[in-house]
Order: structure tokens, then C-alpha cells, then sequence
């Protein structure tokens, strides 16, 4: 290796070491995920490995498989939902940077955090969106797992979304989550618990005499794609951990900004690059090295 193309080498890697980061143009996502915490999300009508799973812990690994697939820059943050109310838990921060605090906070995300028993999922969402809009300069797109199992249930189709809500300001989806079967819902104390299954007299009941099943629990689905067409949100069935992945990854929901990003690979790549040529050359026994021009050939 020649004097010339060391001393060139040695220039790059400086400058990979001391370059700063650049602005650069970057599609990125940004979403506010808010879990359903209600004991109801406790209902093990998933499997995973062969083993039942609930409808919570479902939830939490399918986001936890899409995190690493948001490009940097992109931005998430975590609230929880019980009675009628969304509590946010963690404004939403650079996916890159804090990926391991986004794990830590996901995996303490669970039912041990409810602070009510009742679960009313339409006010859950009105209050989201609002936390969303909330949020500037840049609002969040938002994320809200449930199952759509009000307690105590619903009349008719529910209560209308608050008057400051506009219908599309904030995008996102409700992510329904569950099976179509009923199914008892576990009952747990403050402390996560299990202290067997909620009965139907434990349960407030609808006015119909005949529908005494509110002690079991299904996904609402048709309850949540209503919410969902009248709050302008997208509606999607969480039957898979990957349909998750690409339904966060759309092109539509990426937002194009300028972000810092480090290009000191490139004067790093180059570096090597000329480091690599002569120890190359000779191994292909051509004596080529950096600086000197390449043998000539004869026909």
C-alpha cells in the first residue's frame, strides 16, 4: 500500500469519526399504542407455540415483532385503557434510540395497572384521539388493541364521539382483538391473581333477559368497525403477528421529514476499501495496488 493511498485512509477515517450527523429527507411512522387492559383482554382465545395465549399478551408480542421493523426516526409511545379513560405511559420517542426502554415498557404493560373494573371502550377511543391530537407539533397516528367488550354493556350503538373531535384529523386503527367464540373472562385481583371466572351475577347484564352473556366475552367486532367508520380511524382484525407489521408500515401512513441521520459509513467504506485493495490484488495476483495503474493485457 502506497504512502499516498495510507495517509488517504487515515483522512477518511477521521472524517467517519467526526462527521456529524446530516438532514436528511426520511419516511418515518409515529403512533400513540394504547392497550386494553380490562380483564376481558385477560381471555386466553389465542395460541402461540401450541400454548393458549391471551388477548393482551398477543397484542404485546405482535407489537413487540413490529418495533424492529419501524425505520429509525420513527416514534412510538404507550397508554393504557380501563373504565373509560386512556393514561398515557410514555409519550411517544425515537424507536431506534430507545428500543430497549420500549421493550421494558411493553413487557411491564398489564392488567395489574387497572385502576377501574368497567370497561367503556368507545369513550377509551374519544379519549385516545384526544391524547393523540394533543400531542404537537406533530400528532401521532393511533394504535388501539381491545376487544370491544363494554362494561357495563352498550345500548344501541353506543355514545358519540366528543364534539372537538373531528373526524379524520388524527388517523390510525382499532385493532380488534380476540376470538368469535365466547368465552369466560378470567377474574384476577389487584395483584394479577387469577381468582377463577366472572358469572353472570357478578356481571351487569343487558335489558334483554334472553342475552344474559355478558360474564362472556367475544370480539365485537361489528361494535369496533362502527367506532372505527365514525372516529375516520382503519378497522383491523389481529388474527396474526405480520398483519400487524404491514398494516404499520403502509406507505399512506408514513410521514416524510427531515431527520438527522449518520453518513460516516461512507467515508468509512471508502477507507476500507483502500486498505482492502493491495492485500486483494496480490491475493489475485494481478500486483495491482492503489495509485499505479492496473498491467496491461494482450489479446
Amino acid at each position: 500500500m502506497s504512502a499516498r493511498a495510507l495517509l488517504l485512509a487515515c483522512a477518511l477515517l477521521a472524517l467517519s469519526l467526526l462527521m456529524p450527523p446530516l438532514s436528511w429527507s426520511r419516511r418515518s411512522f409515529d403512533y400513540l399504542v394504547v392497550f386494553d387492559i380490562t380483564q376481558s383482554m385477560d381471555v386466553a382465545d389465542y395460541r402461540h407455540d401450541g400454548r393458549p395465549e391471551s388477548r393482551l399478551a398477543f397484542a404485546r408480542r405482535a407489537l413487540r415483532e413490529a418495533l424492529p421493523r419501524l425505520p429509525c426516526g420513527s416514534r412510538i409511545g404507550f397508554a393504557a385503557f380501563t373504565e373509560y379513560r386512556s393514561l398515557m405511559l410514555l409519550a411517544p420517542i425515537e424507536v431506534c434510540e430507545h428500543y430497549n426502554d420500549l421493550l421494558a415498557t411493553l413487557a411491564q404493560l398489564d392488567g395489574r395497572m387497572r385502576w377501574a373494573e368497567a370497561s367503556q371502550v368507545s369513550k377509551g377511543i374519544y379519549w385516545a384521539l384526544r391524547a393523540a391530537r394533543d400531542l404537537q407539533p406533530d400528532p401521532p397516528q393511533l394504535v388501539f388493541f381491545t376487544d370491544g367488550h363494554e362494561s357495563p354493556p352498550i345500548e344501541g350503538e353506543g355514545p358519540e364521539p366528543f364534539a372537538d373531535l373531528e373526524r379524520g384529523r388524527v388517523g390510525g386503527l382499532v385493532v380488534g382483538t380476540g376470538g368469535a367464540v365466547p368465552r369466560p373472562i378470567p377474574k384476577s385481583d389487584a395483584s394479577g391473581h387469577p381468582r377463577g371466572f366472572w358469572s353472570a351475577d357478578e356481571v351487569t347484564q343487558g335489558s334483554d333477559p334472553a342475552a344474559r352473556n355478558e360474564h362472556l366475552s367475544a370480539l365485537r367486532e361489528r361494535h369496533l368497525q362502527a367506532v372505527a367508520t365514525r372516529t375516520g380511524l382503519d378497522y383491523l382484525r389481529l388474527d396474526e403477528s405480520t398483519g400487524l407489521s404491514a398494516a404499520l408500515l403502509e406507505p399512506g401512513r408514513a410521514r416524510t421529514r427531515a431527520l438527522p441521520t449518520d453518513l460516516g459509513w461512507i467515508p468509512l467504506a471508502l477507507a476500507l476499501l483502500l486498505v482492502c485493495a493491495s492485500p486483494l490484488s496480490r491475493a489475485l495476483g494481478t500486483g495491482w495496488r492503489p495509485g499505479r495503474r492496473p498491467p496491461a493485457t494482450t489479446a
